[in-house]
């Protein structure tokens, strides 16, 4: 009876166990994870994983001080300043595993750029863009190291742009059809691929590409957009147990939620630093710059430092 109970007792004990490992593996599962590495994903790289999560980034950057081009009225140049110009971001992403190859995406992009005083709004006006997609993302390979996925989407953007140096110059040319606000929506349907490579448990690499074709911010008119982006991250936790991660990104990106315009590329550098103790939600502070075209009088295109909040939340 007695070698009855410690057989039993054993057994529990054992069950229990391999039931905790369980648990504790699924929890670890709901992050982007390879070959032991856990990776820390910045804003200009999609994922190439097949999982559930909230992600949410908020973000406020500048130009810093530009010199700024007057209206011509004749031959005279009025309202020639200094000022810069402020950038507002929000962007809300959903991913909601379907099966073991499948994901629904959503997400919703809010942002706009104004200027600081009212010289700079005179001169580059009030842009803002609203908008959001749809798509799947499907499993494409998957091995210890390396793991690809490709994507469908649609998305809808709403651009509207207040000009007043615009609406000036066309007042003063007798232009029948001036006007200070445009407000213009822009729909694309595009395809792309992501992929994600895992050295070892500290280091990993994130790559991909967006492809995508339909109306633009000129109106009556479709332009293809592209973007590429790189990423590498690394994460103390794992030898350390340090719970912070680090990475790094580029991106050039031609998309009109980046550049405001058409037919022109954006290089954008970014670096975070996350919380990574988790195994429910990763918080990371992102600091990004690129250079942004502005007005036509504005000689050189200023640089943009923005920086980004990045909470995610894993189901």
């Amino acid at each position: 009876m007695k070698r009855l109970i410690l057989i039993l007792s054993v057994f529990l004990c054992v069950y229990g166990s391999v039931i905790a490992q369980n648990d504790t593996t699924k929890i670890v599962l709901k992050k982007s994870m390879l070959n032991g590495h856990i990776f820390n994903s910045i804003n200009t790289s999609k994922s190439a994983f097949i999982n559930t999560y909230l992600n949410t980034e908020i973000g406020i950057g500048n130009t810093g001080n530009i010199d700024l081009p007057g209206i011509k009225i004749g031959d005279h140049e009025v309202f020639s300043f200094n000022g810069s110009v402020t950038f507002i971001t929000t962007n809300i992403d959903y991913r909601q595993k379907i099966n073991d190859w499948l994901v629904l995406r959503l997400a919703m992009s809010v942002g706009g750029r104004i200027g600081s005083n009212m010289s700079t709004i005179l001169v580059d006006g009030l842009n803002t863009f609203s908008g959001g997609s749809v798509g799947w993302d499907f499993r494409l390979v998957q091995k210890q190291k390396f793991q690809m996925a490709g994507s469908i989407f649609v998305k809808n953007i709403n651009g509207s742009f207040i000009d007043i140096a615009g609406y000036v110059r066309d007042v003063i040319d007798d232009n029948p059809f001036a006007e200070a606000v445009k407000n213009i929506p822009v729909l694309t349907t595009g395809i792309g691929a992501q992929g994600a490579y895992a050295f070892n448990k500290t280091y990993g690499l994130q790559f991909g590409a967006d492809f995508s074709y339909g109306e633009s911010f000129t109106r009556n008119e479709n332009s293809l957009f592209s973007s590429f982006n790189i990423s590498g991250d690394m994460d103390l936790m794992p030898k350390k147990r340090i719970p912070l991660g680090f990475a790094v990104g580029y991106e050039i990106s031609s998309n009109p939620e980046d550049t405001y315009l058409e037919f022109i590329y954006t290089n954008i550098y970014s670096g975070k630093i996350a919380y990574t103790g988790s195994s429910d939600f990763d918080l990371g502070l992102q600091f990004i710059t690129n250079r942004v075209k502005l007005s036509d009088g504005i000689k050189e295109d200023p640089m943009i430092f923005k920086t980004q909040l990045d909470f995610k939340f894993y189901f």
